[in-house]
């Protein structure tokens, strides 16, 4: 899969993250989907919004590296995974919110700015 491609599907994960932990429970408190509360309640969940993030870094961010040699994505993508990791604990509950749409925020910047160098490094090696 090309690197272009993994950023994106990247970027709507984060994304869904960010929304996972501030619209749902919003929805869940002031609608009839009290049923949904199970989304919001179960950790799995988050830790696997965590594990696919640090996937889809991994594979976006380990070929896109060997290209344009700038390593700020794979540092704002260590940044915002090593944040959501944080928010997982107990110690940050009263921050977890805060943590996690920055940490998501972070995953996102990282796959654009590797998207942004990408499209450069190869329109450059192309001669557009």
């Amino acid at each position: 899969m090309k690197s272009k491609t993994v950023d994106r599907i990247a970027i709507i994960s984060a994304l869904c993250c960010a929304l996972h932990c501030t619209v749902l429970p919003v929805l869940i408190g002031i609608s009839a989907w009290a049923g949904l509360a199970i989304f919001v309640e179960n950790p799995w969940i988050e830790y696997g919004f965590i594990l696919l993030g640090i996937l889809l870094a991994y594979f976006s961010l380990d070929k896109s590296l060997k290209e344009h040699k700038n390593h700020s994505p794979a540092r704002m993508a260590v940044i915002g995974v090593l944040i959501l990791l944080a928010s997982r604990f107990h110690v940050f509950h009263d921050f977890e919110l805060f943590l996690t749409i920055s940490g998501a925020l972070f995953l996102i910047v990282a796959h654009a700015k590797n998207m942004q160098l990408t499209y450069k490094f190869r329109r450059k090696n192309i001669g557009v």
